[in-house]
């Protein structure tokens, strides 16, 4: 699979690139107060002085070992020594722009609308163990394919996919499947610092043990 870059994308209505600072919207405590909107940066119209600084800072692996780059942009500095979001934020270079209006291109080939990473993330978040939305089972997306291939994409309906176009699914299958997994468990490394969880033993306790305690 081909190395995917978190956090850039293009905008639907012009086809910008973007870096997606904010996933969301958080008010001064730190909760998210607006799930559908998303502070994003033009990434070709920042100044050259310190355009490759803030690619650098996306790409290290600071950049893409988190799922909100606002945590790296806040501790990155620019050539002329500014913390990078504190001189986005001096600059007006954020803009406000709503989550199903920034496409996450992760790859050349790979397309997802952050409203719907968003989503998937936030059931990672909350623990449902369900499949994410927008993923399939490989087995599902080969099938496709080469049906699609063969001429004979009738024989599976948008209906099985719950209206969605079947090709979006196979341009949302390897990314998510894969991002997802990763990000779950970075979440559930940073539970554990916060809250360890006693692990649990294995088996059957003694017969010994389980008289004596009876």
């Amino acid at each position: 699979m081909a190395t995917m870059t978190k956090h850039v994308g293009k905008l639907k209505s012009t086809g910008k690139r973007v870096a997606v600072i904010f996933r969301e919207i958080y008010d001064d405590t730190g909760n998210v107060t607006d799930h559908t909107h998303a502070l994003v940066v033009d990434t070709d119209a920042l100044p050259n002085m310190w355009a490759d600084s803030f690619m650098d800072a996306v790409l290290s692996s600071e950049g893409q070992d988190t799922i909100n780059f606002f945590e790296v942009a806040n501790r990155k500095v620019l050539p002329d020594g500014r913390v990078i979001l504190r001189a986005l934020v001096d600059e007006g270079r954020m803009v406000k722009v709503r989550t199903n209006e920034v496409v996450m291109e992760p790859d050349n080939s790979i397309k997802i609308p952050l409203n719907e990473l968003n989503e998937n993330l936030t059931l990672i978040e909350s623990g449902v163990t369900t499949e994410p939305r927008g993923t399939m089972s490989p087995e599902s997306a080969v099938e496709i394919i080469n049906a699609r291939e063969a001429g004979a994409a009738g024989a599976t309906t948008s209906e099985d996919f719950a209206g969605d176009n079947a090709k979006q699914r196979a341009w949302q299958l390897r990314t998510q499947s894969q991002m997802l997994r990763e990000d779950a468990k970075k979440l559930d490394v940073e539970a554990d610092n916060i809250d360890p969880q006693p692990k649990r033993g294995r088996g059957r306790p003694k017969k010994a043990d389980a008289d004596a305690s009876s």
